[in-house]
């Protein structure tokens, strides 16, 4: 037996650029794929693995240093969830619509005198 009859059955990966956005509105799960498309705010950003870090998502974006924004989830049907910078989001997870960035305001708008 050759090592590929040993190996476990791996997804394949389709050739395709997947657009989060689209397949959240079609209900259906994103595939293994070559890159994955995604928007922060109103940014285009893509990406070559399913998986991705919240700090790289907002260098993605522009966004830098990502120590000064905060950063949500927005998932189809769902309430915006935080993501931390060093929490790995799997691109592949059904419903991701987008992700939303806000500047940190140490004072929350607030005025001090």
């Amino acid at each position: 037996m050759t090592e590929k009859e040993h190996a476990p059955k791996e997804e394949r990966v389709e050739d395709i650029e997947v657009d989060l956005e689209e397949y959240a509105r079609d209900g259906k799960k994103p595939p293994l794929a070559r890159s994955y498309r995604f928007k922060v705010n109103e940014t285009l950003c893509i990406w070559q693995k399913p998986t991705i870090l919240g700090r790289e998502i907002l260098e993605q974006a522009g966004l830098t240093p990502p120590e000064q924004y905060s950063l949500r989830e927005k998932v189809k049907g769902e309430t915006p969830r935080r993501i931390e910078l060093d929490e790995k989001v799997n691109l592949r997870k059904p419903g991701i619509e987008k992700f939303r960035a806000i500047r940190r305001d140490q004072t929350e708008g607030e005025h001090y005198e």
